[in-house]
């Protein structure tokens, strides 16, 4: 479906690394390919991802590709939105500031995505309480008495 974008702010920018742009361009080899093998019949959009005949792509028929994929791939039922998901997931995973996540991902607001994905950052808050607790109080032995000292 071509349309005009919902806003503004739906327009983006992307980072790519030198490795993705290797990608891009391999993708549009092998799609001026396609566009060679069909010929007259092509109609040309402008699009990344065109049907063999270089029309837009229904998002229902993408949908149901991608999902019988994912199952093939052992993934269970995934829809396509499942990737924005998993890619803010990588990206806190990987140490991503929260307020970078919510950039990328085009949040109005950063509560937006810490209440999303606000329960990934567990492993961070336990990083921050340590090292609290290092500059502070420096290394301490562990609280419970070891059975081979006298405790009393």
């Amino acid at each position: 479906m071509i349309s005009e974008l919902k806003t503004k702010r739906s327009r983006r920018t992307l980072c790519l690394t030198p490795e993705l742009i290797e990608v891009i361009r391999r993708h549009r080899s092998a799609h001026h390919q396609e566009r060679l093998q069909a010929g007259e019949s092509w109609t040309e959009h402008g699009l990344m991802f065109p049907t063999s005949f270089g029309n837009p792509s229904d998002p229902d028929t993408f949908s149901h590709l991608f999902s019988r994929l994912a199952r093939k791939a052992g993934l269970g039922h995934w829809h396509p939105h499942e990737l924005r998901h998993s890619g803010a997931s990588l990206m806190l995973a990987q140490g991503t500031p929260l307020h970078v996540v919510s950039e990328v991902l085009r949040h109005a607001s950063i509560a937006i995505t810490k209440d999303v994905y606000g329960h990934l950052l567990e492993g961070e808050r336990r990083a921050a309480t340590e090292a609290i607790s290092t500059a502070l109080l420096g290394k301490q032995s562990p609280v419970a008495p070891n059975d081979k000292e006298d405790t009393g």
